[in-house]
C-alpha cells in the first residue's frame, strides 16, 4: 500500500489534499511573471497535525514554486504556525508533498498526531517580539 493511502486510513478526515491550480496554470504565471503577486497557494496537504502548501510566491521580477510547512501546538487547535520552508524543488503533486512532509516529521522528530512544543499562553506585544 503507497503511504498516502495508508495515511489516509489511519487519519481518516485528518488526511486532506487539495489542489488549487494545475501545473498548466502554474506555467502560466511563472512564465508571464506578473508582478506584485501575493504568495498564492496552488496545493496543500495536511496530515493531522502537519501542513504543507504549494506556493507561488515573487522573488525579485519572477514567480517561484516553493513550499511552506506549518505545525499546530495542539491537535484540535484551528491556527497554524509556520514551522520550515524548506529548499526541496517543489511540485503540487500529493505524493511528492508527503514524500517531503514526511521527511521534515521524521528528520525533526515531530509528529501528524500529536503536539510536540510546549503551548505559550498569551499574547506578546509587538515591542516583545523577537525576530
Amino acid at each position: 500500500m503507497n503511504r498516502a493511502k495508508e495515511l489516509r486510513r489511519t487519519m481518516g478526515d485528518g488526511y486532506v489534499y487539495q489542489r488549487f491550480m494545475t501545473d498548466r496554470e502554474v506555467f502560466r504565471l511563472r512564465r508571464q511573471g506578473p508582478r506584485h503577486m501575493e504568495d498564492t497557494v496552488a496545493a496543500s496537504l495536511t496530515v493531522g497535525c502537519m501542513k504543507i502548501n504549494s506556493v507561488l510566491f515573487q522573488a525579485e521580477d519572477s514567480l517561484w514554486l516553493g513550499y511552506d510547512v506549518y505545525v499546530k501546538d495542539s491537535p484540535g487547535s484551528s491556527e497554524w504556525i509556520c514551522f520550515d520552508c524548506p529548499n526541496d524543488r517543489a511540485s503540487l503533486k500529493e505524493q511528492d508533498m508527503l514524500a517531503v512532509l514526511d521527511r521534515i516529521v521524521s528528520e525533526n522528530g515531530l509528529s501528524y498526531t500529536e503536539c510536540c512544543f510546549e503551548r505559550l499562553e498569551g499574547i506578546f506585544p509587538p515591542d516583545k517580539i523577537i525576530g
